[in-house]
């Protein structure tokens, strides 16, 4: 499956899976969890125990536009994914849309997998938007950390953020806005630090009913059971297992739809529940 799709209240929701890496040991994405650790959730790995996320995004349909929250591992080839490219704009065919319809695009955080379609080269190799029509947004704490140099994030998050965003940037067409702002009639950032400082989630509302996309804060639906267990991509683990905590027990059997770009198309919707002193993931396609 590509493609998940749910309804929250005039909104159609679609999560696109962009690109689906070669699996890996689940100890190089979670160099501190045992792989004994993975017993009981083994039906998040492949059949020989390895780990596949999905490097996903969101789609957003409503009645006043389209918007996209994050946009991908862009058109590739991309070296550190073993040369992956993305296939977003098949998706979005699928869907019957363009690029063009596109009305605004908003950043949950600034790493490589998350911006990669944000700007691609014409002919002459300049970068140029994908999205013509868009408005772009970034939340103001994700912007200085990566607009400062940050040192202690990997190369190719770094040169997605100067090759991909800067260009975006220096064409006028990023909104810098202060965290936990509103953007657009019903969308709002809410602040989910962890992943990185900036890194933000998305609350959309329509008719009274919500969905938090809440971008990574986890990298697999194992984490929900599991909320000490930190991805090696979290620039900041300690508050990142702070994060999810907070989250899961605000949101816990409330009827919060969560979005997961990370998670298996078919699992990247759904409900926190309560499980004994914890909590489980409940895949909307499940319920």
């Amino acid at each position: 499956m590509r493609i998940s799709r749910a309804r929250v209240g005039e909104l159609e929701v679609f999560g696109i899976a962009d690109a689906r890496p070669a699996p890996v040991d689940p100890m190089c994405s979670y160099p501190e969890v045992p792989r004994a650790a993975w017993a009981p959730h083994r039906r998040w790995l492949t059949e020989d125990g390895q780990f596949q996320p999905d490097l996903g995004c969101f789609l957003v349909r409503s009645p006043d536009g389209v918007v996209l929250i994050d946009a991908g591992i862009g058109p590739g080839p991309v070296p550190y994914l073993g040369d992956a490219r993305g296939t977003l704009r098949e998706s979005f065919g699928e869907l019957g849309l363009t690029f063009g319809d596109v009305s605004a695009v908003i950043f949950t955080h600034l790493h490589f997998d998350h911006v990669g379609w944000a700007s691609v080269p014409d002919a002459s190799g300049t970068m140029q938007p994908s999205f013509p029509r868009a408005r772009y947004f970034v939340g103001e704490t994700e912007w200085m950390f990566w607009d400062r140099g940050p040192v202690n994030v990997m190369a190719h998050h770094i040169d997605a953020f100067a090759r991909i965003v800067r260009p975006i940037a220096e064409a006028g067409l990023l909104t810098v806005v202060p965290d936990e702002s509103a953007l657009i009639d019903g969308f709002v950032y809410c602040r989910l630090p962890g992943n990185t400082p900036g890194h933000q989630g998305v609350l959309a509302i329509s008719n009274g009913q919500r969905c938090l996309f809440c971008a990574d804060i986890c990298h697999c639906p194992a984490q929900v059971t599991e909320p000490l267990w930190s991805h090696r991509s979290d620039v900041d683990p300690a508050i990142g297992r702070a994060t999810r905590q907070a989250i899961f027990s605000e949101l816990a059997d409330t009827p919060t739809l969560l979005a997961f770009g990370h998670f298996p198309r078919g699992a990247d919707l759904g409900h926190v529940s309560r499980a004994g002193s914890g909590w489980a993931w409940r895949p909307l396609a499940g319920d």
